[in-house]
């Protein structure tokens, strides 16, 4: 399936800054099928300040020429991946690349200054996505995920960091005994 991300120009979707990422708001992606009989797939996505991520407001399923949209299809929709490559393929021409691509040697003398600024860029396009942050770290800087976490620690204790993944926070307590729902 080819997917490609767009970002609506003009009042529509203004920018938001998240610090080290300015992302547009609403992002408008596209699934074209590759083959006849499949179907073509429309999202909208928008970032949620709250949660931290993009999410899918709208999903149009339409079925090409000779096809049909069936419950079966419906459910086959890889709408998590159509999401992270849409939104990836918007912020890539809008903000990601400005940072430029990783370098080759950014991991050679342990967790530099600049090593942790990395690590920080690569953890919130990570929850941008909706994708695992530590994994996305360790990937990215071809890191152990043990050392990917530290590292990550590290950037949040030298103010690089100041964005945490909520996912998984639901009906834990506060220090102060509320719930964080």
């Amino acid at each position: 399936m080819r997917i490609k991300g767009k970002a609506p120009m003009g009042g529509d979707s203004p920018m938001l800054d998240l610090g080290d990422l300015v992302v547009p708001r609403r992002v408008d992606i596209t699934g074209e099928a590759q083959r006849a009989g499949e179907q073509d797939i429309r999202i909208t996505a928008e970032f949620n300040e709250a949660s931290g991520r993009y999410e899918c407001r709208s999903l149009t399923v339409t079925a090409r020429e000779g096809g049909e949209v069936t419950g079966e299809v419906l459910r086959a929709v890889p709408v998590a991946t159509v999401m992270r490559d849409g939104v990836l393929s918007a912020l890539q021409s809008i903000t990601l690349l400005a940072a430029g691509p990783i370098p080759e040697d950014i991991t050679e003398g342990g967790p530099t200054t600049r090593a942790l600024e990395w690590v920080a860029r690569l953890y919130r396009m990570a929850l941008v996505l909706g994708e695992p942050p530590i994994p996305a770290v360790a990937a990215g800087l071809d890191l152990p995920k043990s050392t990917a976490s530290r590292w990550i620690t590290r950037a949040r204790d030298r103010g690089f960091l100041t964005v945490q993944d909520r996912r998984g926070q639901r009906g834990r307590q506060r220090d102060d005994g509320e719930s964080m729902d």
